[in-house]
């Protein structure tokens, strides 16, 4: 019976399974050595890494600095998906702030950034003039009535040789009120011109015997007053961007001349049928000429002149000039054109 009892208590405990023991605590001491065997049986396998360059860039070695990566210079730049708005799309969303800012047109180049509103222009120039008074006489004798008078005379005073050129002084005034393209401005010119020439008065009925022909109490004075209204361009584009100092420009219009002359005690003559010596004439002048611009000189004054007073160029001109103030080829009109130049300053503002 004791035999028995012990065979079955040795049978229960073979058959019961063995417990498992308790894992130790996980610390920061053990943690690096928790490390997992590949070859241990059990362990994970380990993911396949494709083959190829690393993605990380790889340390310099030491003592030499890493150079940055180039652009390929030759690559192209991939096409935009979407294309740029209409102009008028842009207008229709944006503010009036937006709006304004788009239509300003483009920036300046060259010395015209620094430039002020330029509108108006302003001329002073000096030369020789002849008025061709003469230029329709036919008469018998070798001059007309005007180099009679006021021709280079010999000795008794008779004219000998056609009179000498006088000087002429003139104004101009100029606004310009368009630049196609920043080329150069349009504008519209208005000039006045003065000259005065005087002589000694012939006689009326010299003395064949007498050492003069002209008075010695009495005398004769020419006036004369052209004026021109002109359509003037000027071609300011080298001079603005590239700073070359040498404006080319031309003018073209209406002229129109008043004339009178005046007798030792200072009224208007009268001719032989009791005219009066006063009148104006009609005609044409022509102008073309070239301007140095002077700010070359010294760019930073006339910067700073353009800022204080408005005045955006300064120039030193010569120009040609061609009138033809006749009313237009009328026969017995008085002439008062000439081919003649002019020197002269100009300024812009």
């Amino acid at each position: 019976m004791s035999t028995t009892l012990a065979t079955l208590l040795l049978v229960s405990e073979l058959a019961a399974p063995a417990s498992t023991p308790a894992a130790p605590p996980v610390t920061d001491d053990n943690l690096e050595a928790a490390e997992v065997d590949p070859d241990a049986p059990g362990a994970p396998p380990e993911e396949a890494v494709p083959p190829g360059p690393s993605a990380e860039p790889q340390p310099a070695p030491e003592g030499e600095p890493m150079e940055p990566e180039e652009a390929d210079p030759w690559a192209e730049t991939p096409p935009s998906e979407h294309s740029p708005p209409a102009a008028v799309a842009v207008e229709r969303q944006a503010g009036d702030g937006l709006s304004q800012a788009l239509k300003q047109p483009p920036p300046k180049k060259g010395y015209a950034k620094y430039k002020s509103p330029q509108r108006f222009g302003l001329e002073l120039k000096f030369g020789p003039y002849l008025p061709n008074v003469d230029l329709n006489y036919n008469g018998p004798d070798e001059f007309g009535p005007y180099g009679k008078v006021f021709g280079r005379t010999d000795e008794r005073g008779v004219a000998n040789a056609a009179p000498k050129r006088g000087l002429m002084g003139a104004a101009a005034f100029e606004w310009q009120f368009l630049n196609p393209r920043g080329s150069g401005p349009l504008g519209l010119g208005y000039s006045i011109s003065f000259f005065r020439d005087s002589a000694k008065a012939l006689l009326a009925e010299p003395d064949p015997d007498a050492d003069s022909v002209r008075s010695e109490a009495d005398s004769t004075v020419f006036w004369t007053m052209p004026m021109a209204l002109q359509l003037v361009y000027r071609f300011e584009l080298l001079a603005d961007r590239w700073n070359v100092p040498i404006v080319p420009y031309g003018k073209g219009g209406l002229a129109w001349a008043l004339w009178w002359s005046k007798d030792g005690n200072g009224d208007v003559s009268r001719n032989s049928r009791g005219e009066k010596a006063l009148g104006g004439v009609w005609g044409y002048q022509l102008n073309v000429g070239g301007m140095l611009q002077l700010d070359f000189l010294e760019r930073g004054t006339s910067r700073s002149l353009d800022r204080t007073t408005g005045i955006n160029h300064t120039y030193l001109f010569g120009e040609y000039q061609f009138s033809r103030i006749d009313n237009f080829g009328r026969k017995e009109s008085m002439s008062l054109g000439d081919s003649t130049w002019f020197l002269g300053l100009a300024i812009e503002f």
